[in-house]
């Protein structure tokens, strides 16, 4: 293989890595989280062991720093309320961390009446 040909092999994987990436950041922009507790409810259902459980919440942290910002659900797809957002996402998860994200983030999102 000649030098000509290995250039053009890498400048195209190389632009298909970096379109790759570019559309993982728009669909996340655009389906992801809004807020931390979001966050909480996307990353903790069947997560097994507390560092996984601890590893969400700091990545969830970064991400939204600011836990204060979000509104209540109202959302047409998901929950409609509180024990529906449990049973939906805390149902599945055992670890005592992640569990009691979720019971948090669904009380936030979608405070009992």
């Amino acid at each position: 293989m000649n030098t000509r040909t290995l250039i053009q092999i890498l400048m195209t994987s190389l632009l298909c890595f970096s379109w790759a990436n570019v559309q993982a950041g728009f669909i996340e922009a655009l389906f992801g989280p809004d807020n931390y507790w979001e966050c909480l409810l996307d990353t903790m259902p069947g997560t097994k062991t507390y560092g996984g459980s601890m590893e969400n919440i700091v990545q969830c942290e970064k991400k939204f720093p600011n836990k204060a910002a979000y509104k209540i659900n109202d959302s047409i797809l998901g929950p409609k309320n509180y024990a529906q957002c449990l049973q939906k996402y805390a149902s599945q998860t055992r670890e005592p961390l992640a569990r009691q994200s979720i019971l948090n983030a669904c009380y936030r999102l979608y405070p009992p009446q």
